[in-house]
């Protein structure tokens, strides 16, 4: 278990929020926390890391060789090792022995395609900084977290839905459907939430947020 998390856009005290959400849910990932900051673009991304796999390599955000991709990842790939027999064959080099760098190498290579050909479980957030965009991915059972709020001015995610409340960036505006939901079916289905303006990737969706537009 592991927590991702970002801020995308003109925010006030952004890097105070990005430490507020990195707090919030460090028990998710209490081996190392990182962070990566595109000021110029107003990009900040991060990950509480629970190590696995490749204990001393693997930390995160993790950097595609040109530095042009940039993904934070939650979860497991169980046939990592099969994708990255194929990519090796692509001519890919591979600097550590985790799944996330397969995955980020399989973005590189399929684009959101990638996707189709992963077994296993991941709440995922990739930056691509030449189509200028934030992909956020999560598996097709839902069994990874992750929430998001988006505005015309803003993108902000994060495994944990109080950890973006605790922001206060956002309006916190009980969603009554969400309660009925709650109460007759005891769970609330993606997108909703307890909340109106936070919504949940739902199982098997790619979100892509456009920096530009």
């Amino acid at each position: 278990m592991c927590g991702i998390f970002g801020l995308i856009g003109k925010l006030k005290n952004s890097n105070k929020a990005l430490t507020i959400i990195s707090k919030t849910q460090k028990y998710r990932g209490p081996d190392k926390t990182g962070f990566y900051k595109d000021k110029k673009n107003n990009v900040l991304i991060g990950t509480n890391r629970l190590s696995i796999i490749d204990e001393k390599k693997g930390d995160q955000p993790l950097k595609s060789e040109d530095n042009n991709f940039i993904i934070t990842f939650n979860g497991t790939i169980y046939n990592f090792r099969k994708i990255k027999k194929f990519l090796i064959s692509k001519n890919f080099k591979f600097k550590t022995d985790c799944d996330t760098e397969v995955v980020l190498k399989s973005y590189v290579y399929w684009g959101t395609k990638c996707f189709n050909y992963f077994d296993g479980m991941w709440a995922v957030a990739i930056y691509d900084k030449k189509k200028r965009t934030i992909t956020l991915s999560r598996d097709y059972v839902g069994q990874k977290p992750l929430y998001y709020f988006v505005d015309r001015k803003k993108l902000i995610y994060s495994s944990s839905l109080v950890s973006i409340l605790k922001t206060k960036l956002v309006k916190k505006e009980i969603n009554e459907k969400a309660v009925h939901d709650f109460f007759t079916f005891s769970s609330i289905n993606a997108p909703k939430t307890l909340f109106k303006n936070i919504l949940q990737v739902r199982p098997g969706e790619n979100i892509i947020y456009n920096l530009e537009k």
